[in-house]
């Protein structure tokens, strides 16, 4: 009975956003610059904008796994930031912003990535926080072609021993959100639920386990973040 628990922790650990189980398509440029960016090089500033489901927080979170704050504050004994969904900002955070953007500046070895739906320039903040934002390198994070998800879908269902069928495929596509990390989320937890079970991971399996996660969010509809 210990095998599904253990399977759980390690399914917990794998499900923690790294710049090594993001899938990369058409961004590698960008992906290399944030790993210059971790390894304590590389741009002051990054910026980077997609759609919801392009990864964009699974970025940020790679670089900063808990961010408290929606806009941390400077800390000398701190060398990298990030800022999630800085569309969203209200005029009071602009505020930290822009003295987290000049602090950073200032501050030799410092780091600040941020992340909006928008360019910068589109975005509805103060110009100074916008030109702020285009100081460094700005990257537009595009999502995966429907090709490469289904690629990488059934190749990571095959590390997992899992054969996706057409019929999982299409009830994919019309049930769950388009992002890698939701898919990868359902996959680990189907796996989990077959051992537990002992079952061939199949379509209903596939069912139950989106009803387990839910359950677990204490959710309607199974999403999450980008």
């Amino acid at each position: 009975m210990n095998e599904p628990d253990q399977y759980l922790l390690d399914l917990q650990e794998r499900e923690q956003p790294s710049l090594d189980n993001f899938v990369v398509g058409a961004n590698a440029e960008a992906v290399g610059v944030l790993r210059e960016v971790a390894a304590g090089c590389g741009p002051m500033f990054v910026y980077l904008h997609g759609p919801k489901g392009s990864g964009l927080t699974h970025l940020l979170r790679s670089l900063v796994p808990e961010e408290t704050l929606r806009v941390p504050a400077f800390d000398p004994s701190r060398l990298l930031y990030t800022v999630d969904d800085v569309d969203d900002l209200d005029p009071g955070w602009c505020l930290q912003l822009l003295a987290l953007q000049n602090a950073v500046r200032r501050t030799p070895g410092a780091r600040l990535v941020c992340a909006g739906r928008l360019p910068a320039q589109q975005l509805s903040l103060p110009e100074v926080v916008k030109s702020r934002l285009a100081w460094g390198l700005c990257y537009a994070i595009k999502p995966l072609e429907d090709s490469e998800q289904l690629a990488e879908l059934k190749r990571q269902a095959l590390l997992r021993g899992i054969e996706m069928t057409e019929d999982m495929l299409h009830w994919i596509a019309l049930n769950l959100p388009r992002d890698m990390r939701t898919l990868t989320c359902v996959l680990d937890e189907a796996d989990r639920l077959g051992l537990q079970k002992q079952r061939r991971v199949t379509l209903p399996l596939l069912r139950e386990a989106v009803i387990a996660i839910e359950a677990r969010r204490g959710t309607d509809t199974l999403d999450t973040d980008d």
